[in-house]
């Protein structure tokens, strides 16, 4: 079996002040590909990569280090891997390139150390930061520290480079999608579950399945299915959609807005909405793309009884006899922002965020949606979220907002589709 081992540079990391989190995904995935992960170091910008290095190149079949490619002058990386390879620093043209098409007129010598490559080696671009990657193929390969960037690279061009290195031309291929409202330990319980049931479906030994990896973004987690063939790559997909359930997964690098747009765009529509625990941040999320005035036209944040009672009209007995989280209450306040607004679709959440304010019968994590249109008339769903926190209430609420807004314009009916959501 290959030796691997990971080195993760960053003097951060060593004194606690944040957490790493790139040894977990780079010895998982290098563990599915069949190397033995020897060992996992993590050492400050001082100079003691060289030690490390020095030792693990005779000892190892491949390197993987991340951080410590930066401009400033405790990145040191790139010349810790100069000096144990005998080779002096280059200057590579078009790392330079693309670096001035970043940077502009604000390029300089700090800057410009960021693109000195050990010579020999191979650069590996850089497609969400200013500093690119560099690597002999199959040996030692060495990513920027930031894990926007570093996953990027990780799933964008290294996967790709070690499955070819194992000799199946067929292992290069990968398929992207975009999980919505999963948290990531939940993601990766599915993921093995789904991987499981396609091997079993298919009679394929667990070796020969795709690998995955993912990339946890804000409202979204992008993951990718690399290795194996098209078939069980397709198919541990649909199996994930089971598991997770309707509109949740997403084929492609998809953000969170791009099939309701579509939908907005498609018929002509215009949305409204009326928020309470979400705070607006639906609304936010709406309106982060431009030109989003054609289909939305706002959302009005009715917090107290008093707010939804004389701006959204909702009846003073809901409010008393059934509370703000409530299914009547959402009902009246989509009602309520549909007709003031004039639009043709309306939206309404109200839960309860936490940390207090929950009861037995209203748990935390409690929201109530409504949807409101002349077309499909009024729907609503309950969904009972996890209480991580407050933040995470809120988030996750507004995201299915969203999801469901879509469903609903589509003509679905959102009760089927909430009683088959999992890992919420």
């Amino acid at each position: 079996m290959r030796q691997a081992a990971l080195c993760i540079i960053g003097s951060e990391l060593v004194r606690g002040i944040i957490q790493d989190r790139h040894a977990k995904t780079l010895a998982s995935d290098l563990t599915r590909l069949g190397y033995r992960v020897q060992e996992i170091t993590i050492v400050p910008d001082d100079g003691s990569i060289v030690e490390v290095l020095d030792r693990l190149v005779s000892n190892v079949d491949l390197i993987i280090t991340t951080g410590g490619l930066g401009p400033t002058s405790d990145d040191i990386t790139r010349d810790a891997i100069a000096r144990i390879y005998e080779v002096p620093l280059v200057l590579d043209p078009a790392a330079r390139e693309t670096l001035f098409e970043i940077v502009g007129d604000r390029l300089n010598e700090a800057n410009l150390r960021q693109v000195m490559i050990p010579e020999g080696f191979t650069v590996i671009p850089n497609t969400q930061g200013t500093a690119p990657g560099f690597c002999r193929s199959g040996e030692i390969y060495t990513l920027p520290g930031p894990p926007k960037e570093m996953l990027a690279m990780w799933h964008g061009a290294i996967l790709p480079d070690l499955i070819r290195l194992l000799g199946d031309g067929t292992l290069e291929e990968r398929l992207e999608l975009s999980v919505f409202l999963t948290p990531e330990s939940q993601l990766e319980e599915a993921c093995a579950l789904a991987v499981q049931m396609t091997s079993a479906q298919f009679d394929q030994p667990l070796s020969q399945m795709p690998l995955w990896g993912t990339r946890v973004q804000l409202y979204r987690i992008s993951l990718y299915l690399q290795g194996s063939t098209a078939v069980l790559r397709e198919q541990v997909f649909h199996t994930l959609e089971g598991l997770l359930g309707p509109s949740r997964v997403r084929e492609g690098d998809r953000e969170l807005v791009d099939d309701l747009y579509l939908q907005l765009q498609q018929k002509g529509l215009t949305v409204a909405g009326a928020e309470s625990c979400t705070g607006g941040l639906a609304a936010k999320l709406l309106t982060d793309r431009p030109g989003s005035s054609q289909h939305i036209w706002g959302s009005m944040v009715t917090y107290a009884y008093e707010a939804k009672e004389r701006v959204l009209k909702v009846s003073h007995e809901t409010l008393e006899q059934e509370g703000a989280v409530s299914a009547s209450c959402v009902d009246q306040m989509a009602e309520g922002v549909l007709r003031l607004s004039g639009c043709d679709v309306s939206f309404s959440i109200s839960g309860i965020a936490g940390p207090s304010g929950g009861s037995e019968q209203k748990p935390v994590g409690t929201v109530w949606f409504a949807f409101a249109s002349p077309e499909h008339g009024t729907q609503h769903v309950c969904l009972s979220f996890r209480p991580f926190s407050r933040d995470s209430v809120r988030r996750r609420a507004a995201v299915s907002a969203i999801l469901l807004l879509e469903q609903y314009i589509i003509g679905e009916n959102l009760l089927d589709i909430v009683s088959q959501w999992q890992y919420i």
